[in-house]
């Protein structure tokens, strides 16, 4: 994240240990896989599925392991706007009704989903329908059928019970217990039962692989960084413009095509289907794509190699500086998006209080070193839906190239444009806004991206 001072002691910080002291990073940075969260969810996007071959740590749970790349300290301000160069409603469909209301749909005689198996309710043992059941009931709101697991669990015998996951009990210490993995297809924007609350967590013994599931909600409404939230959910990219692929219009006379909107990524099954995924969270080495569309909270928290790779999975490329910076300009080589005359709050181009300090409670250096955090992008006045503020808008149709989110573009050696919520000044206003201080494997909560495309 952007600094005014103390960037060099930052990176000098994040290379010795990162901190001195004070609250800890997210507990799962240091891991060196992260398992692919729905390798078996039937959940679909409705997009053309593209069929990529897995990799890296399976299992009978269905775990799927991939290399997790942390974040570098933050140093994107350079010597300031005098190094810039010369250059000329948020709203979400998805269904939050869940299980009940699916089993309704299917008849009165059709059970509940995920009724009597691992993760569901129980009143006592009796009511979990498997082998080696147990009942959990201390701790478990309306108690929790499971079974004791040394390292993996039983797989669903079908589409309408949970895929699991086993965990560390937090009941007792070295022993490890079956849990249900989210699921965003019956549940909806929970992804859990009632009573129960999405979060990364780690496969007991085995820490370097994590997995979302369902654990007892602790009713703390904090922003921890282990929640799993799925804002984007049900939003689809509308037709492009002017001959340009699903959520593209066309840079002016270019014959170049542009997203509308700061992406947000869907993540490619090795099955072929699509999954949801968090804007909060890097991929790591998952296979993800870019989708442009109104209303979504944009993906930060991206390389901008995996920018790159993330538009080529959906036939398109990132933007030149030059293509980029004529979609944000114009013919007429205006300085910002909407004009020549900076207007304040048109677009999220402002923050008086810097997202980490505000969420640590402190202005020590460490806190630079922790910006792969996946609560800062979810502060009050901090990242908004793409296309949330109207008058952010170019006169080709194109939202909130200033600010929001850095921007990655197609530059070897590293370039994002345009600033985000905290700055669009430090590096330039508005349009000539461009960072070079990191390489294209850099990330943190302020990177993002968008695409273009030749039709």
């Amino acid at each position: 994240m952007p600094r005014r001072a103390g960037t060099a002691s930052a990176v000098a910080l994040h290379k010795d240990g990162r901190r001195a002291s004070g609250f800890p990073s997210p507990w799962f940075r240091s891991t060196l896989q992260i398992v692919s969260p729905w390798d078996s969810v039937r959940w679909c996007l409705g997009l053309a599925a593209v069929c990529v071959a897995g990799s890296a740590c399976s299992s009978s749970d269905g775990a799927q392991g991939v290399p997790w790349t942390g974040g570098e300290a933050d140093a994107h301000f350079e010597a300031g706007p005098d190094s810039a160069p010369d250059a000329p409603a948020a709203w979400d469909s998805a269904s939050e009704t869940g299980a009940d209301a699916t089993a309704e749909e299917a008849g009165s005689d059709a059970a509940p989903w995920n009724q009597g198996w691992i993760g569901a309710a129980c009143a006592s043992v009796s009511e979990c329908d498997y082998a080696d059941a147990t009942c959990l009931v201390d701790g478990y709101p309306g108690g929790m059928c499971s079974e004791r697991c040394s390292s993996l669990c039983p797989d669903p015998v079908d589409e309408e019970h949970a895929n699991t996951f086993c965990i560390e009990d937090p009941a007792a210490a070295g022993q490890g217990i079956c849990v249900a993995r989210c699921d965003w297809t019956w549940l909806g924007q929970a992804g859990c039962r009632d009573g129960m609350q999405c979060k990364w967590r780690e496969r007991i013994g085995q820490p370097s692989v994590v997995q979302d599931v369902c654990v007892a909600d602790d009713g703390s409404t904090a922003c921890v960084g282990d929640e799993v939230r799925q804002p984007n959910l049900g939003i689809e990219e509308p037709p492009g413009e002017g001959g340009c692929p699903a959520g593209m219009t066309p840079i002016y006379q270019s014959g170049v095509c542009i997203d509308r909107w700061e992406a947000f990524l869907v993540e490619v099954l090795p099955g072929g289907g699509q999954a949801p995924w968090s804007p909060y969270f890097n991929p790591g080495d998952r296979t993800v794509r870019a989708v442009s569309a109104p209303g979504a909270v944009p993906q930060g928290y991206i390389s901008g190699d995996q920018a790159a790779a993330a538009c080529a999975m959906s036939g398109k490329r990132l933007c030149s500086r030059d293509e980029w910076e004529l979609a944000c300009m114009g013919p007429d080589g205006t300085t910002y998006p909407y004009g020549d005359v900076r207007e304040p709050g048109v677009c999220n181009d402002h923050r008086d209080v810097h997202p980490a300090v505000e969420y640590y409670g402190t202005t020590d250096s460490w806190i630079y070193s922790e910006l792969d955090n996946a609560c800062l992008d979810q502060l009050p006045d901090s990242l908004d839906r793409s296309g949330e503020r109207t008058g952010c808008v170019t006169p080709g149709g194109v939202y909130d190239l200033m600010g929001n989110l850095h921007e990655w573009i197609d530059d070897p050696n590293g370039t994002f444009k345009g600033g985000f919520y905290v700055d669009t000044v430090l590096n330039g206003n508005g349009c000539l806004y461009t960072t070079t201080a990191h390489t294209t494997t850099y990330w943190d909560y302020s990177t993002g991206f968008r695409c273009c495309a030749d039709p």
